[in-house]
């Protein structure tokens, strides 16, 4: 289970990012660049994260994280990949969820994860309206 940090920092693309420690497998979906890396989660908001990997990974790489205590399957593209160092063979990832949500752990969570989430469901409930309105006419 993940643990926030203790300074969460304000970002309007996704809400609250709250620094954490969340260890993490990172799997490539593309068979054409096959890995499989442990790697630990270090910034985390309902849109994405800052992952801290062993491997450089080219940007647009469809990944899967595994070892979520999520009730799906955590999907994400790579964003950014930036080296931390020329002797450090550590990179910073920067990945976008496929879908958005609490997929890290966290329980304690900023007041506009919860405002966020609601938005998105009255979101999806409009959206099944709509189509089901849509579907009968």
């Amino acid at each position: 289970m993940g643990t926030p940090g203790n300074k969460p920092e304000l970002n309007q693309r996704g809400g609250t990012r709250i620094p954490c420690e969340v260890p993490v497998t990172l799997t490539s979906l593309n068979p054409r660049e096959p890995f499989s890396e442990r790697c630990v989660i270090i910034l985390a908001n309902l849109h994405g994260c800052a992952v801290r990997s062993p491997l450089p990974i080219r940007i647009g790489t469809k990944v899967r994280l595994e070892g979520l205590h999520a009730t799906r399957e955590v999907a994400a593209h790579v964003v950014n990949c930036i080296s931390l160092g020329k002797f450090e063979h550590v990179w910073l990832l920067g990945l976008a969820l496929e879908e958005a949500g609490n997929v890290w752990g966290l329980e304690t969570v900023p007041k506009d994860w919860n405002e966020d989430e609601s938005k998105r469901a009255n979101w999806i409930e409009e959206y099944r309206r709509a189509e089901k309105k849509r579907k009968q006419a």
